[in-house]
């Protein structure tokens, strides 16, 4: 099924490279490592990157069966999700027609190429911890959802959202086609966590959605949660958490940052939505901070806010930390480590905006420290403000050239 890692044994083929292989022979002083030894370096690789984990257990057969391999792991075990990967859509000319789809290293710009045949008849629908949430997109009864690890091959099924809980959800980010709802690709945020019996939940927010609807694998439907919000396109999925820009109640001048913690059910007590936990605010921000085009992006584990301070012109960009707001503190960012924010990319024809941190390596025509994001007067071509001078300039970079999967 997978090009990549297909038992988890092989490495991964990278867009230009041919790797020799290596006998056990070749490498006996490597082979006379301590298992234990071997296990503790192989953490410290995974730490790094999933797919220089699953080449370093590629070496020999000594070090495959020392470590542990991911199959089996990739999604109920956070430490094998592949964060920082993002799958290209079509029309970068860099999926071969055979099954493969190439993803892309956002740190270092890397390019693998598993097979995925549940393409064939699933949409993604969104990206979590670098893990693909998707929907059937063909067959006579409700699309089912289900959440793939692109590089082990390990699916986790939810059951099928249906048109009655997307109804009296208040959302319309859905269609319906021979009695089968299908969300919206792009229109979702998801999070997951493993509950104490190691069972996924995915929780799921749609963009005009009051309320959030959560499921495990062991449910046969999706449930809502009994409390509702007021839904905008502010959200953002981080380590099982959500977390949601909103306007303070009854003030013209303050807004709140709210966060939404996984359902975690009392002993016996199931799933109810009633103990679904409300959001809670971690952090209150004057509207003066940040007057527009505000959104998240994550940036190494990090959840940044970022807009404009100018009402008129969008002339000046602030990035914050959620952690510094959250202590009471107000402080401009002027580096964000030399990545790049790309911040509210639209894909042609769509009003759905893609959030993203990349790495000047990824993309080394994008300079460090800055906001990308389209020319207001020309969608195709971007621009960069450097967050540490405030000074906008074009870039190299069209849009067509990174509009990367969410």
């Amino acid at each position: 099924m997978f090009s990549l890692a297909a038992n988890c044994e092989r490495p991964p083929a990278p867009v230009r490279a041919s790797s020799a292989t290596c006998s056990d022979d070749d490498l006996s002083p490597l082979t006379s490592l301590p298992a234990d030894l071997l296990e503790l370096i192989g953490w410290r690789v995974l730490a790094g990157d999933l797919v220089d984990y699953i080449r370093f257990r590629a070496v020999c057969t000594h070090w495959r069966s020392s470590t542990v391999c991911p199959r089996g792991h990739g999604i109920t075990d956070s430490r094998f999700h592949p964060r920082r990967w993002m799958m290209l859509p079509g029309g970068h000319g860099l999926h071969l027609g055979d099954g493969t789809k190439s993803f892309l290293n956002l740190s270092t710009g890397v390019f693998v190429r598993p097979r995925i045949t549940l393409l064939e008849d699933h949409s993604v629908l969104c990206s979590v911890d670098g893990l693909l949430l998707m929907q059937r997109q063909h067959g006579e009864q409700e699309g089912p959802i289900c959440l793939l690890h692109p590089f082990t091959g390990d699916v986790e099924k939810f059951p099928p959202i249906t048109y009655h809980t997307v109804l009296s959800s208040g959302s319309t980010h859905f269609n319906s086609h021979n009695g089968c709802t299908y969300l919206l690709p792009g229109s979702v945020t998801a999070s997951l966590s493993i509950n104490t019996q190691g069972v996924a939940v995915i929780t799921i927010v749609l963009r005009d959605m009051p309320r959030v609807l959560f499921a495990t694998t062991k449910d046969k439907q999706w449930r809502l949660s009994s409390w509702s919000f007021s839904p905008n396109q502010s959200t953002i999925s981080s380590q099982g958490k959500l977390y949601m820009l909103q306007p303070k109640p009854a003030s013209r001048s303050e807004l709140q940052i709210f966060q939404i913690d996984p359902h975690r059910p009392e002993k016996n007590s199931g799933f109810s939505p009633s103990l679904f936990p409300p959001p809670k605010v971690i952090a209150v921000c004057l509207k003066s901070m940040i007057n527009s085009l505000f959104d998240f992006v994550e940036s190494d584990s990090e959840i940044l806010l970022v807009g404009s301070c100018d009402y008129m012109f969008y002339k000046r960009m602030v990035v914050y930390r959620i952690a510094d707001l959250i202590q009471g503190r107000v402080v401009h960012l002027a580096s964000i480590g030399g990545n790049a924010l790309l911040v509210g990319l639209r894909s042609s024809g769509s009003g759905i905006g893609r959030n993203l941190c990349v790495s000047s390596k990824a993309m080394p025509t994008i300079a460090g420290d800055t906001i990308v994001r389209q020319v207001p007067t020309c969608a195709k071509y971007l621009e960069q403000y450097h967050i540490g001078t405030g000074t906008w300039s074009p870039t190299e970079e069209y849009l067509c050239s990174i509009r990367l999967q969410d």
